[in-house]
């Protein structure tokens, strides 16, 4: 959640020469509705199906670069469909960092536990693949520093 994901993964496909999916975007697509319409109209239980939805779509498709949603590690089996696919990246920051960016979104639907949803998703993060800290790393630095770490 506001880790930098997104801007993070465009670099990294550019640099691979890979294209570059945001799986947020996928569901959208999938929806027909923003993240946050389809939390406030549909529930988060909604969403997570339709998350599901994408992963399976995404993993028949050519490789990629894919940014991940904060929880779709979390639910069902998304990680262990991912993992036999891809290696998992975790971009990791202090939650102060993470802070200071979500009180500039406040749109996120789980923004108001954010603080409760990184304090229970750092175990399966840690355990998920390989996590690089990206503090004080602009996007080309931290797409340095994600390479550096997958290779």
């Amino acid at each position: 959640m506001t880790v930098g994901k997104s801007t993070v993964g465009r670099v990294l496909a550019q640099r691979l020469g890979l294209p570059f999916v945001d799986l947020d975007q996928r569901v959208e697509e999938l929806a027909g509705a923003s993240v946050a319409r389809i939390f406030d109209d549909r529930g988060e239980a909604r969403f997570r199906e339709l998350e599901a939805q994408a992963v399976g779509d995404l993993l028949a498709e050519p490789d990629a670069v894919v940014a991940l949603g904060g929880g779709t590690l979390h639910h069902g089996d998304n990680l262990e469909r991912l993992r036999a696919r891809y290696p998992i990246v975790v971009l990791d920051l202090p939650w102060e960092q993470l802070e200071r960016r979500l009180q500039r979104q406040s749109q996120r639907p789980l923004a108001a536990q954010a603080h409760t949803l990184w304090t229970q998703r750092r175990p399966l993060f840690a355990r998920a693949g390989l996590t690089v800290d990206v503090t004080g790393l602009d996007p080309h630095a931290a797409a340095d520093a994600v390479l550096a770490a997958l290779c």
